[in-house]
């Protein structure tokens, strides 16, 4: 397993671009996950404040939103949800949980749901405080989720068709508690631990331990409260923590590299990251749920080698006149009855 001892240094980056309005909105108020389109490279967040999903296109501008609703399985009314993660497949099917919802909702491009998965039945696994958290899907054809409750775990299911299986068992692999999850698209998954050490557990596609770093304590390579991985087109990999107000750079071998952030709210600097998405080698897109933004860094793969020289960190920087954070916006209209 590998660790992580040094102290770091800031990444050289700066901040091509900043959202902070959503289509048809005051701006975001709490944003609970993201995850770009493989095919268009439109981004999709998702704000539970809103009870809403904002696409924004591959040049920044908002492109569309809706609501997600939660219906009760007794009664059959609908209730704003509270979307929590999103996965979307090359063929343009969305996969989404809802903190509200014991189920998988699989959308279409209109946000309309077409069928609901419901994972935990599946496999047997009964309790009342069980929920489906967060989502993933690699190109070997499964998606993968995290379970969070009173019983957790990582279950994963062709996209396909079939039953769901049990991946992980989180009591079996002594993993304390799951605070975020990603898929590689070569089916390695990673599960962030916010007690158990250590904080970042990579496994292959047959369920084996491959790789383990990162502590609980102050140096500069642990984490308090790891939210949200990605893996680098790289071999590296990108981790955001929600309590050091930083996303942190790790090598293929959990090797602590440098990081992003700061608290604060110019440029650059992270208010309580919430989630990642990009190639983690030329671009790094980092929404922040206190921050109520999504800052898209563009990395130093992107950037030729005497370009470096003259950056200096975006943190440093103002904010620029007309880009402060908005109040918070309304919230979903009332909620509608099933048809």
């Amino acid at each position: 397993m590998g660790g992580a001892d040094a102290i770091g240094q800031v990444s050289p980056w700066f901040v091509k671009a900043i959202y902070y309005e959503p289509l048809g909105s005051a701006g975001f108020r709490s944003i609970s996950g993201m995850a770009s389109d493989p095919v268009s490279g439109e981004l999709y967040v998702l704000d539970a404040g809103r009870h809403a999903v904002d696409v924004i296109d591959s040049a920044g501008f908002p492109r569309f939103t809706f609501n997600h609703w939660v219906t009760d399985l007794k009664t059959g009314q609908k209730a704003a949800g509270e979307p929590n993660s999103i996965a979307i497949t090359p063929e343009g099917d969305i996969y989404l949980t809802d903190f509200f919802s014991r189920r998988v909702d699989i959308l279409n491009i209109r946000g309309d749901v077409i069928e609901h998965i419901d994972m935990l039945a599946e496999v047997g696994w009964d309790g009342v405080s069980l929920r489906p958290e967060k989502l993933g899907i690699d190109k070997l054809g499964w998606l993968y989720v995290s379970i969070g409750g009173e019983r957790s775990g990582v279950l994963r299911r062709r996209l396909a068709g079939g039953r769901a299986e049990v991946f992980i068992d989180a009591a079996s692999e002594k993993i304390d508690c799951i605070t975020g999850m990603a898929v590689a698209a070569d089916g390695r998954v990673a599960i962030l631990d916010y007690r158990g050490v250590p904080a970042v557990r990579i496994y292959s596609p047959d369920g084996k331990l491959l790789l383990g770093f990162g502590d609980h304590e102050i140096a500069g390579g642990d984490l308090s409260f790891p939210v949200s991985m990605l893996f680098a087109e790289d071999g590296t990999y990108w981790v955001a923590d929600g309590l050091r107000q930083a996303v942190k750079h790790y090598a293929s071998d959990g090797k602590f590299l440098e990081f992003i952030g700061g608290f604060g709210g110019a440029p650059g600097n992270l208010r309580f990251p919430s989630a990642l998405a990009g190639d983690g080698v030329a671009h790094l897109v980092v929404a922040e749920r206190v921050g109520r933004r999504v800052q898209q860094y563009v990395l130093p793969g992107a950037l030729a080698a005497n370009e470096l020289k003259s950056l200096r960190p975006a943190s440093a920087s103002p904010i620029p006149q007309g880009l402060e954070s908005p109040a918070s916006s309304a919230v979903a209209s009332e909620p509608q009855t099933e048809k």
